[in-house]
């Protein structure tokens, strides 16, 4: 099967980054998720795009990885503050004895265009560049109910951060990740690790609040950072849904 990636990035001067998207699809798909990437970049809440960008690769079989999705946990909280102690809670949980260090270190992420890479130990930031930080990409559901999903052509939080999540901790050296949309309309974040899976906190910030960000919490020496690095930004993954996944091993 001929496969391709699309990657969508959508900004203005005002807002910055607006949205984003990306999928891997077969490639008689390619044309009809275009337009579908173009539309949810022109609707979004955060306001109007001056600057759309689309790249489409091919992308060939052999070069992907597959794997399961986590299980899945979702945590009702009321409030950001009951969010941030569940958080607080499955980090400790991990045996990391500064967990409350890195909940404030997760507000620098939320001006950064990627996430940040911590870590886990000596509490160091490791990402080369501390603005852009390092963006996870190359990587999507593979699964018959996430495509009739997308084809109302709308943004699937849950979906995308479960794959997201799949994808960066099923590095050896990924020890969990924690994240909060900048979605103003949508308050629900997550910890995601391989010892507990995706915990879904349902409530982690106000609604209307455009602030969110990512960490990758990381443990090994600096050519396994460098190796992670590659991982995250360049290893084709599809994520199954029920189990149904190969698994190769991790390049």
């Amino acid at each position: 099967m001929n496969r391709y990636s699309i990657k969508m990035r959508a900004s203005n001067k005002e807002e910055g980054h607006i949205s984003g998207a990306e999928k891997i699809i077969p490639e008689e798909e390619l044309e009809q998720y275009c337009a579908r990437l173009l539309s949810r970049a022109l609707r979004h809440s955060k306001g109007k795009p001056d600057f759309i960008n689309l790249k489409i690769e091919a992308v060939r079989e052999e070069e992907i990885l597959h794997l399961p999705a986590l299980e899945v946990t979702t945590i009702a909280t009321s409030t950001p503050e009951e969010g941030m102690a569940v958080v607080l809670d499955y980090l400790r949980r991990l045996g990391l004895e500064q967990a409350g260090e890195i909940l404030a270190l997760w507000k620098q992420s939320y001006c950064m265009r990627g996430a940040m890479l911590l870590d886990a130990d000596t509490l160091r930031r490791l990402e080369p560049d501390r603005d852009r930080g390092i963006r996870a990409t190359y990587m999507d559901m593979e699964t018959e109910d996430a495509e009739k999903q997308s084809a109302c052509g709308g943004k699937n939080h849950f979906n995308e951060a479960l794959v997201l999540a799949t994808k960066v901790v099923n590095h050896p050296n990924i020890l969990a990740e924690l994240c909060i949309s900048d979605d103003p309309d949508y308050v629900t974040g997550y910890i995601a690790s391989k010892e507990f899976g995706y915990v879904r906190i349902t409530t982690l910030k106000g609604l209307g609040s455009p602030l969110g960000g990512r960490i990758f919490l990381f443990r090994g020496g600096e050519g396994e950072r460098d190796d992670c690095i590659r991982y995250l930004q360049q290893q084709k993954v599809l994520v199954h849904v029920g189990g149904k996944a190969s698994m190769p091993a991790l390049p």
